[in-house]
Protein backbone atom coordinates (compact mmCIF):
# COMPACT_ATOMS: atom_id res chain seq x y z
CA UNK A 1 0.00 0.00 0.00
CA UNK A 2 2.35 2.42 0.75
CA UNK A 3 4.08 2.40 -2.75
CA UNK A 4 0.15 2.86 -4.57
CA UNK A 5 0.24 6.04 -1.95
CA UNK A 6 3.55 7.38 -3.17
CA UNK A 7 2.46 6.97 -6.45
CA UNK A 8 -1.17 8.39 -5.99
CA UNK A 9 0.98 11.36 -4.35
CA UNK A 10 3.13 11.66 -7.53
CA UNK A 11 0.10 13.01 -9.33
CA UNK A 12 0.22 16.32 -7.28
CA UNK A 13 -0.68 17.11 -3.19
CA UNK A 14 -3.49 15.69 -1.76
CA UNK A 15 -5.47 15.59 1.61
CA UNK A 16 -6.45 11.69 2.72
CA UNK A 17 -9.85 12.13 1.31
CA UNK A 18 -8.37 13.14 -2.63
CA UNK A 19 -5.92 10.28 -2.09
CA UNK A 20 -8.33 7.63 -1.22
CA UNK A 21 -10.72 9.18 -3.97
CA UNK A 22 -7.74 8.98 -6.52
CA UNK A 23 -7.20 5.54 -5.38
CA UNK A 24 -10.99 4.22 -5.73
CA UNK A 25 -11.19 5.36 -9.28
CA UNK A 26 -8.33 3.86 -10.49
CA UNK A 27 -8.56 0.58 -8.81
CA UNK A 28 -12.24 -0.02 -6.73
CA UNK A 29 -14.04 -1.46 -10.11
CA UNK A 30 -12.19 -3.97 -9.87
CA UNK A 31 -12.93 -5.25 -6.11
CA UNK A 32 -9.42 -4.00 -4.67
CA UNK A 33 -10.92 -2.09 -2.39
CA UNK A 34 -9.17 0.23 0.25
CA UNK A 35 -11.07 1.99 3.60
CA UNK A 36 -10.61 5.47 4.26
CA UNK A 37 -8.48 4.47 7.66
CA UNK A 38 -5.79 2.33 5.86
CA UNK A 39 -4.81 5.93 3.87
CA UNK A 40 -4.64 7.65 6.65
CA UNK A 41 -2.70 4.76 8.79
CA UNK A 42 -0.24 4.71 5.60
CA UNK A 43 0.26 8.39 5.34
CA UNK A 44 1.50 8.92 8.82
CA UNK A 45 3.83 6.12 8.68
CA UNK A 46 4.95 7.88 5.03
CA UNK A 47 5.29 10.86 6.96
CA UNK A 48 7.14 8.75 9.95
CA UNK A 49 9.62 8.12 7.56
CA UNK A 50 10.10 11.13 5.58
CA UNK A 51 8.88 10.15 2.62
CA UNK A 52 5.83 12.73 2.79
CA UNK A 53 5.34 15.94 4.08
CA UNK A 54 2.25 17.38 5.37
CA UNK A 55 1.40 21.11 5.76
CA UNK A 56 -2.50 22.20 6.80
CA UNK A 57 -4.48 23.98 4.68
CA UNK A 58 -6.99 26.72 5.72
CA UNK A 59 -9.97 25.05 5.04
CA UNK A 60 -12.47 27.83 5.39
CA UNK A 61 -15.39 27.51 7.83
CA UNK A 62 -13.92 23.75 8.18
CA UNK A 63 -11.22 22.90 10.06
CA UNK A 64 -7.46 22.66 8.68
CA UNK A 65 -6.72 19.40 5.92
CA UNK A 66 -3.48 18.13 5.78
CA UNK A 67 -2.06 18.08 2.35
CA UNK A 68 0.47 15.38 1.63
CA UNK A 69 3.33 15.69 -0.84
CA UNK A 70 6.11 13.54 -1.40
CA UNK A 71 9.43 14.80 0.21
CA UNK A 72 12.66 13.69 -2.49
CA UNK A 73 13.65 10.77 0.04
CA UNK A 74 10.07 9.44 -1.49
CA UNK A 75 10.29 10.16 -4.96
CA UNK A 76 13.78 8.15 -4.31
CA UNK A 77 11.60 5.51 -2.67
CA UNK A 78 9.01 5.48 -5.27
CA UNK A 79 11.93 5.04 -8.19
CA UNK A 80 13.69 2.34 -6.16
CA UNK A 81 10.22 0.35 -6.04
CA UNK A 82 10.40 0.67 -9.83
CA UNK A 83 13.56 -0.65 -10.41
CA UNK A 84 12.71 -3.81 -8.66
CA UNK A 85 11.53 -6.09 -10.26
CA UNK A 86 7.87 -7.84 -9.17
CA UNK A 87 7.46 -11.40 -7.95
CA UNK A 88 7.02 -13.95 -10.35
CA UNK A 89 3.44 -15.27 -10.02
CA UNK A 90 4.51 -18.89 -9.17
CA UNK A 91 2.21 -21.63 -8.35
CA UNK A 92 1.07 -22.10 -4.95
CA UNK A 93 2.20 -25.27 -3.89
CA UNK A 94 -0.74 -25.81 -1.35
CA UNK A 95 -3.34 -27.21 -3.58
CA UNK A 96 -0.60 -29.49 -4.86
CA UNK A 97 0.34 -30.33 -1.31
CA UNK A 98 -2.93 -31.15 -0.49
CA UNK A 99 -3.68 -33.40 -3.35
CA UNK A 100 -0.85 -35.78 -2.42
CA UNK A 101 -1.25 -35.71 0.84
CA UNK A 102 -4.65 -36.78 0.34
CA UNK A 103 -3.64 -39.45 -1.34
CA UNK A 104 -1.25 -40.28 1.31
CA UNK A 105 -3.82 -39.96 4.33
CA UNK A 106 -6.74 -41.97 2.55
CA UNK A 107 -6.04 -44.60 4.20
CA UNK A 108 -6.44 -43.40 7.68
CA UNK A 109 -8.52 -40.25 6.77
CA UNK A 110 -11.94 -41.96 4.95
CA UNK A 111 -13.91 -39.81 2.77
CA UNK A 112 -10.55 -37.90 1.88
CA UNK A 113 -9.32 -38.12 -1.15
CA UNK A 114 -7.16 -35.55 -4.14
CA UNK A 115 -10.55 -35.81 -6.62
CA UNK A 116 -12.90 -33.90 -3.97
CA UNK A 117 -10.00 -31.50 -3.07
CA UNK A 118 -9.71 -30.59 -7.16
CA UNK A 119 -13.61 -30.27 -7.64
CA UNK A 120 -13.30 -27.94 -4.44
CA UNK A 121 -10.97 -25.86 -5.85
CA UNK A 122 -12.30 -25.66 -9.96
CA UNK A 123 -15.75 -24.65 -7.77
CA UNK A 124 -13.80 -21.61 -6.20
CA UNK A 125 -12.04 -20.61 -9.54
CA UNK A 126 -15.74 -21.11 -11.31
CA UNK A 127 -17.58 -18.91 -8.83
CA UNK A 128 -14.55 -15.78 -8.71
CA UNK A 129 -14.85 -16.03 -12.49
CA UNK A 130 -18.68 -15.39 -12.05
CA UNK A 131 -18.17 -12.86 -9.54
CA UNK A 132 -15.10 -10.71 -12.41
CA UNK A 133 -17.67 -11.43 -14.94
CA UNK A 134 -20.34 -9.19 -12.93
CA UNK A 135 -17.59 -7.16 -11.84
CA UNK A 136 -16.51 -6.54 -15.68
CA UNK A 137 -19.68 -5.13 -16.53
CA UNK A 138 -18.81 -2.32 -14.55
CA UNK A 139 -15.38 -1.73 -15.33
CA UNK A 140 -14.09 0.93 -18.15
CA UNK A 141 -12.88 -1.15 -21.13
CA UNK A 142 -8.93 0.05 -21.04
CA UNK A 143 -9.22 1.31 -17.73
CA UNK A 144 -7.09 -0.12 -15.05
CA UNK A 145 -10.03 -1.93 -13.15
CA UNK A 146 -10.28 -3.53 -16.39
CA UNK A 147 -6.75 -4.80 -16.78
CA UNK A 148 -6.83 -5.91 -12.94
CA UNK A 149 -9.86 -7.68 -14.05
CA UNK A 150 -8.43 -9.61 -16.93
CA UNK A 151 -5.25 -10.36 -15.04
CA UNK A 152 -7.45 -12.29 -12.64
CA UNK A 153 -9.37 -13.62 -14.76
CA UNK A 154 -5.96 -15.34 -17.16
CA UNK A 155 -4.84 -16.31 -13.80
CA UNK A 156 -8.05 -17.97 -12.66
CA UNK A 157 -8.39 -20.04 -16.37
CA UNK A 158 -4.65 -21.36 -16.22
CA UNK A 159 -5.52 -22.40 -12.48
CA UNK A 160 -8.39 -24.08 -14.13
CA UNK A 161 -6.44 -25.87 -16.79
CA UNK A 162 -3.74 -26.81 -14.37
CA UNK A 163 -6.31 -28.73 -11.96
CA UNK A 164 -7.37 -30.71 -15.41
CA UNK A 165 -3.43 -31.72 -15.93
CA UNK A 166 -3.55 -32.48 -11.98
CA UNK A 167 -6.71 -34.88 -12.37
CA UNK A 168 -4.50 -36.44 -15.47
CA UNK A 169 -1.84 -36.52 -13.76
CA UNK A 170 -2.06 -37.70 -10.44
CA UNK A 171 -2.95 -40.84 -10.50
CA UNK A 172 0.69 -41.65 -12.15
CA UNK A 173 2.17 -40.16 -9.52
CA UNK A 174 0.26 -42.07 -6.94
CA UNK A 175 -1.52 -44.63 -6.90
CA UNK A 176 -5.31 -44.44 -5.89
CA UNK A 177 -6.47 -45.43 -2.96
CA UNK A 178 -9.24 -47.60 -1.60
CA UNK A 179 -11.69 -45.09 -0.89
CA UNK A 180 -10.88 -43.29 -4.41
CA UNK A 181 -11.29 -46.33 -6.37
CA UNK A 182 -14.40 -46.99 -4.42
CA UNK A 183 -16.09 -43.43 -5.92
CA UNK A 184 -15.05 -43.87 -9.19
Amino acid sequence: MKHVVLGLLAAGPAHGYEVRRRYDELFAGAGVEVNVGQIYVTLGRLERDGLVTQTAEGGGDRRDRKIYRLTDTGVKALREWFAEPPDTPLVKPDVLLRLVTARLAAQVLPGINARAIITDHRQRCLEALRDLDRQAGRTTPGSVSGLLVQATALHLQAELRWLEACEQQLAQILPATKTETDHD
